[in-house]
Parts: C-alpha cells; sequence; structure tokens
C-alpha cells in the first residue's frame, strides 16, 4: 500500500496496524498535506455483501454523530481493487485498556473527567439512534488535546445497531445474535437479546470500575463463564478507589434488569456529576435472579444486592449470600443457545458444575395480587425448558397481558416457555396462519388456556382465577407444592429443560 493515491488526493506514507475487519493506514492529503487515517476492509471479507454493508454502517454511524469525543469519518471510497474504505482523523494516543495495564487503577478524580467525556458521547450517539454495541476501553482512545492529557476519542462503531430509520432501515444483526466482547456485555447481550442504548449503558459501568480497580468485574477462562457471571453475580466494588456515592452509580449501571439501570447517558451523567456534593447516593434496587436446579456453583451466588454502608471505609459493598463448602459438585449442564450471527457469532453452551442451589438470604416477593390474604403464600412455580424458534423463523409479538398476576406463557404442547406475561415487550412466537395453543400458569391460579392465531403482533388481556386446591392438577411435571429434587442426586444428563432466561422479553 505504501505509496498508493485513493481519490487522486490521499497517498499511503504509513500503516498504523490491522484489526478484525482490515488495515489502518497513515496517509497524507496530497494537496493541503495534512496527516490523516484510511481504514480499508480487507479483500477477504470485501466479496462478502455483510461484511461490506458493516463497514458502511461503521462510517455511517460514526460520521452522523457530529460530537467532539467522537472519531471524526470525513470521507469515503474503493481501491482500485475494490475493497471500501473510509478516512478518519488521525489520533495519536493510546486506549484506555493500554492505561489501565501501564498505570493501574487511577483515582476517582481523574476517572471522572474520562468517564464523563464517555457518556457525553455515547449520550450524542443514542440521539441519532444509534447503539454502540462494544464499548470498552479499547474503544475508547486516549490523546492529548492542548493541556488535556486525558482526551477521550470514542471509536470503533463497526458492530453498532442503527436504531433510527432514518439513518439505516436495513437490520444486519437478528435477535439471538452474540456481538460484542465478553468482559463489557450485558445480560440480555448474553441471551442473545435484542439490545438497546442501556447495554451501552451497562458496558461504560464495567469500563468505571476497570478504571477506578484496575480489573474487570467478572473475568473467566471461557467466553461462556464470563457470560455466566454477568447473569447472575454481582459486581464486588470493595476498592479503596470506589467510594459509596460511586460505588452505587457502578451498581446502578450494571443492574441485571435494564429497567433498572439509568435510562439514558444523561441520567448517569447527572449522578456522577453530583458526587460529593451531598446529593442523596443513586438508588440501586435489589435484585434476584435464580439459575435453575443444578446449575448453581460455589463460585456463582445469586445475584440478590444488598447495599451496606462500611462506616471505616466510607465505601459500598455487595453482599451476596453465603456459599456452602459441601458436599462435592454434582455435574449439570446450561446451555444457551444462540443463532449464528454474520460475523460469525456462534451457538453457545454454558457447562457448569456445582451443588445444587442455596436457599438466598433475602425473602422472595410473594406472587399474589394486592388485596389478596397474604396468610399462605403460593410455592413459586419450577422453571419450565424455553420455546426455542429457529433464527431464520419469521416472529410476532404477543402481548398477553394477566393484570394483578406474573404468569408464564408456555406452549400447550410440551410446556415450554415463550416468556412472562409482564414482559413490557410481549413474547416472541414463530409466525404462522395456524392457531397455537397456549397455557398461562401463575403461581396459586387456575392454569388458562387459550388459543390465538400468531399472524400478526397482537395484544390480549386475560384474568386468572385463584386455585382453590392445588391436589389432583392435570400435571408434565413438577408443579407449585411438589418436592424439589435431592441435592445429592446426579444429572447424568444433559437437561435443556433446565434453561432460565430472566431477561426474556425486557
Amino acid at each position: 500500500m505504501l505509496g498508493k493515491v485513493f481519490l487522486e488526493r490521499y497517498r499511503v506514507i504509513g500503516h498504523l496496524g490491522d484489526g478484525g475487519m482490515g488495515s489502518v493506514y497513515l496517509v497524507e492529503h496530497t494537496t493541503i498535506l495534512k496527516k490523516l487515517a484510511i481504514k480499508v476492509l480487507s479483500p477477504a471479507l470485501a466479496v462478502r455483501a455483510d461484511f461490506t454493508d458493516r463497514f458502511l454502517r461503521e462510517a455511517r454511524a460514526a460520521s452522523a454523530i457530529n460530537h467532539p469525543n467522537v472519531v471524526e469519518i470525513t470521507d469515503f471510497g474503493a481501491t482500485d481493487t475494490g475493497e471500501p474504505f473510509f478516512v478518519m482523523e488521525y489520533l495519536q494516543g493510546e486506549d484506555l485498556s493500554q492505561t489501565i495495564i501501564n498505570e493501574g487503577p487511577i483515582p476517582w478524580s481523574r476517572a471522572r473527567p474520562i468517564i464523563l467525556q464517555i457518556c457525553s458521547a455515547l449520550q450524542a450517539a443514542h440521539e441519532q439512534g444509534i447503539v454502540h454495541r462494544d464499548m470498552k476501553p479499547g474503544n475508547c482512545l486516549r490523546i492529548k488535546h492542548g493541556n488535556n492529557a486525558d482526551y477521550v476519542k470514542v471509536l470503533d462503531f463497526g458492530i453498532a445497531k442503527v436504531t433510527s430509520s432514518e439513518v439505516e432501515n436495513k437490520a444486519l444483526t437478528q435477535t439471538g445474535t452474540v456481538i460484542g466482547t465478553p468482559e463489557y456485555m450485558s445480560p440480555e447481550q448474553g441471551w442473545g437479546h435484542p439490545v438497546d442504548h442501556r447495554s451501552d449503558i451497562y458496558a461504560v459501568g464495567v469500563i468505571l470500575y476497570e478504571l477506578l480497580s484496575g480489573r474487570v468485574p467478572f473475568a473467566g477462562e471461557t467466553m461462556m463463564e464470563i457470560l455466566n457471571r454477568h447473569i447472575y453475580e454481582v459486581p464486588d466494588i470493595s476498592h479503596p478507589n470506589i467510594s459509596a456515592e460511586v460505588g452505587a452509580i457502578v451498581l446502578k449501571a450494571m443492574q441485571k434488569d435494564r429497567t433498572l439501570r439509568f435510562q439514558s447517558m444523561s441520567e448517569m451523567i447527572e449522578a456522577i456529576e453530583r458526587v460529593g456534593t451531598g446529593a442523596p447516593v443513586v438508588k440501586v434496587v435489589d435484585e434476584e435472579i435464580k439459575a435453575p436446579w443444578g446449575v448453581h456453583t460455589a463460585r456463582y451466588s445469586t445475584a440478590v444486592t444488598h447495599l451496606t454502608h462500611r462506616p471505616d471505609e466510607g465505601a459500598i459493598t455487595a453482599m451476596t449470600p453465603a456459599l456452602p463448602t459441601s458436599p462435592p459438585p454434582s455435574k449439570a449442564l446450561w446451555a444457551v443457545l444462540l443463532a449464528v450471527g454474520a460475523i460469525g457469532a456462534v451457538v453457545i453452551g454454558l457447562a457448569l458444575t456445582g451443588p445444587d442451589a442455596p436457599t438466598p438470604t433475602s425473602e422472595p416477593t410473594p406472587s399474589v395480587i394486592a388485596g389478596a390474604p397474604t396468610t399462605e403464600t403460593p410455592a413459586p412455580l419450577p422453571t419450565p425448558p424455553p420455546v426455542i424458534i429457529e433464527p431464520a423463523a419469521q416472529r410476532v409479538r404477543l402481548n398477553i397481558m394477566t393484570p394483578g398476576v406474573d404468569a408464564q406463557i408456555l406452549d400447550a404442547n410440551d410446556e415450554r416457555i415463550y416468556g412472562m406475561s409482564s414482559a413490557a415487550e410481549g413474547v416472541e412466537v414463530k409466525r404462522s396462519s395456524e392457531p397455537l395453543r397456549l397455557v398461562l400458569r401463575a403461581a396459586g391460579y387456575e392454569d388458562l388456556e387459550i388459543t390465538v392465531v400468531p399472524d400478526e403482533d397482537k395484544r390480549y388481556e386475560k384474568s386468572l382465577v385463584k386455585s382453590k386446591s392445588q391436589k389432583n392438577r392435570p400435571s408434565k411435571g413438577p408443579r407449585p407444592g411438589d418436592e424439589r429434587p435431592p441435592a445429592a442426586e446426579p444429572v447424568s444428563q444433559p437437561n435443556l429443560g433446565e434453561i432460565k432466561d430472566p431477561f426474556a422479553g425486557k
């Protein structure tokens, strides 16, 4: 490439590096002699329409965001052999991942302006309907700008999700595709669900944690182990650099349920700016996310967050239930089936080992309607296996509401679960003109069977009747009141029926 001239004005004078989609070269404008950078899609990928579209989307997404902390895209073209490229500002510096390696944990006084710049850049992106989806220190370049040695530029919108139809109408990813870097992925990304701007908020919470502590909150030997920890564990925020106020911001950004996180980058910016002003600490909602029977391990606890202030250090600690040290672990398989994405995202299975689940120390919320007697709390329902829809299948959404009750929505034929009636976005089912039989089931209520024709998005409202007795119910498996399987009983075969997705539909 050295010496080549692109678009009759950009002469290649150096090689800056290589990435997953191509190479970056240092170029000089032949007329004004300004140095710029050119990113060229690799020849092997240029023949693939999906990768070409993704490359184009990076250029369009970044150029649509007019913000000083987002890398500027100035031109676009193709080489004489057909590989597309785009021209961007030439930045000299190091990314934040290298800063963390070189300098270790940094104090809040320095991390604060860095994270505010990242939040501001992403707020501008979100206002344009663009979700980055791969926020991490490696995509935040730290450069010297005037007297500021910690000026940040957000890079690499290559897997950005463009939600604004004015910017991009073509969807390049589908539900079930795992895209991102595991250490920074939100729980909904790990499950392969559609993402929105709140996944970026989760990732920024991870980045803030890493800047202050020098390590990511959840590490592991495999991608599956890391994703599982994001789904079921609470970050340990006990660190000298993390005060009570800042720790609450980290935990708020990293809530498992995205409806409990900051709902915009502006909200997170306001919380960061209030630190040290005497304003109340942001509220972090306690969450209880139970793994299915047999997949708890001594390493992973249920994600029940308790915030406790330590007067001696003024910090905030995330406490989780105590874990047993015996008996010896039994075997179980936890599988998450995800679609193969355009850039090679894989169908993954999470294999974990461990003892039977300990009882959480916090009290679960009873599933009862308002005003109903609470002298007898119905036993919780068991976890059904999920309905698996082929990635290529057309889908529709059904909003089936059960006022006052959070009910499971099951397939009447095999009692696999589509989701919960409380899901604001409804549940996805395979599009069909044939009738589909469903069962609505909630603890303490009679099953209700309904029939729908899933030929388009639809809404229903159904009322459930309180159960007079749990006896003599037709059953294909455990029901409320049944005994739980003994802890010592081994699971000899993989059981995909033990999958539970607590984030479906949110």
